[in-house]
């Protein structure tokens, strides 16, 4: 027997985000590496870092959870933001970009010089192709003159993390067995992560750790249904949609059937008037 009956695997996907923030909101000696992993970056930057607002809100599903990311500060006050994003969602692009320009704006207040503003680093992690133009499965952007190369700051960068992308064979990077990591489904596979080194080890602990707290489980188990009930809704006002527009088409076909009729025309030739949108009106 299924060790647990609530319709979810034995081991909670980090890919969603309530699992990821659960994982490494609370253990910066989690979230340390994996940035690590992603961002290139001093040693020193990641000897303090404070992760801000560790909690996740609301409680209930039916409330709005907004974003589910992880905000860090580090030693020079750089500001990094890692979003996991399972769900395909129309304009991502923008929206990173919006969201990250937005905290470098959320820094100046009346009265404040501009050298204030810290570096701000989005890494968006997605469960789909988010970028179709190659197979890499890491990407890093900046603002830069494509021709000359030179970089016109270092204040604004992104990352995206495509799991899709992920290859089956190790490519020799930590980032490819924290990828990996996101990714796991089975206890086989977390076990077989693990035992490449001891911080996946305690990250595979600490993911075992929220996957057997039935709270947890009963919370995601909740917010699947919730996301479900949307998409059927959402299915059911297109299906509607698509309803009426064809209803609103067979009463303007049949409209201008009965005008046609009343102008003489035929039967042939209403057919191919309805067809093809043309015909003028016939002379008496």
């Amino acid at each position: 027997m299924p060790r647990f009956n609530d319709g979810l695997p034995e081991i909670l996907p980090p890919i969603y985000d309530i699992v990821f923030k659960l994982v490494f909101a609370k253990r910066p000696d989690l979230l340390k590496p994996l940035l690590k992993s992603v961002i290139s970056l001093p040693d020193d930057e990641y000897g303090e870092i404070e992760i801000v607002d560790p909690n996740i809100y609301p409680e209930h599903v039916d409330e709005k959870l907004g974003v589910l990311d992880i905000k860090v500060v580090l030693r020079s006050k750089t500001v990094i933001d890692v979003e996991m994003q399972r769900e395909k969602v129309a304009c991502l692009r923008e929206r990173v970009l919006f969201y990250c320009s937005g905290m470098l704006r959320e820094q100046v207040v009346s009265g404040d010089d501009y050298d204030n503003i810290n570096r701000v680093i989005g890494v968006t992690i997605t469960n789909h192709v988010m970028i179709p133009e190659d197979g890499a499965y890491h990407h890093r952007y900046a603002l830069y003159d494509p021709e000359t190369r030179s970089e016109f700051t270092d204040l604004l960068e992104v990352h995206i993390l495509e799991l899709p992308k992920l290859s089956h064979t190790d490519d020799g990077s930590e980032l490819w067995w924290w990828m990996r990591f996101l990714t796991v489904k089975t206890k086989e596979e977390l076990a077989m992560i693990a035992e490449k080194s001891p911080v996946l080890e305690q990250a595979a602990a600490r993911l075992t750790e929220v996957s057997e707290d039935m709270h947890t489980r009963h919370r995601l188990e909740s917010y699947r249904l919730y996301e479900m009930d949307q998409r059927v809704k959402a299915r059911v006002a297109k299906r509607e949609a698509e309803e009426e527009g064809m209803a609103k088409g067979r009463v303007e076909g049949m409209e201008k059937t009965m005008e046609l009729l009343e102008q003489g025309y035929t039967f042939d030739e209403i057919k191919k008037i309805l067809r093809d949108g043309s015909g003028q009106r016939r002379e008496a």
